[in-house]
């Protein structure tokens, strides 16, 4: 066996998958326009506008529940469900993240018309990921705890 596939499968794949899953919840709880502030702000207003714009709701409840999931391992948690989960999250994640763009900012919402800013979708993703550090890094991170879960599930058979 390789070192990379022992570092993955022993411990510290665990300390691996355990800091990038408190980062990207760093990042999605903490994002400076749909993260906890943003929620807030959306729901003494008018909690209709999250039916336009889901992201600062998703983004809160899916960064409580790794903040929740990862002592949930800790203390005792089935460690295969967990990753299964996890990995599943990052999928969503990132597959939402290419359709919310790819799709002109959710332009397949009710009420919501596509916005490319004159660029085709592909241009369009390119440019923000180019552009808006926070979610390179937040696509950067989640492939990376994707790949670790992912390894760490195969591993863990």
């Amino acid at each position: 066996m390789s070192y990379a596939r022992e570092s993955i499968s022993g411990d510290h794949g665990l300390g691996v998958a355990a800091a990038l899953a408190y980062l990207v919840a760093v990042v999605h709880l903490f994002h400076p326009t749909h993260g906890f502030a943003r929620l807030i702000l959306v729901l003494t207003a008018d909690p209709g506008l999250l039916l336009a714009d889901p992201r600062p709701f998703a983004f809160v409840v899916s960064a409580a529940a790794i903040l929740l999931a990862v002592p949930a391992v800790i203390r005792g948690y089935p460690e295969r469900r967990a990753f299964a989960l996890g990995a599943g999250l990052m999928l969503v994640y990132l597959v939402g993240y290419f359709t919310w763009h790819l799709s002109g900012h959710g332009g397949f919402l009710p009420g919501r018309e596509a916005l490319y800013h004159g660029y085709t979708p592909i241009e369009a993703v390119t440019i923000h990921l180019t552009t808006d550090h926070w979610a390179a890094a937040s696509v950067l991170l989640e492939s990376a705890l994707l790949v670790v879960l992912v390894g760490l599930l195969y591993r863990r058979e």
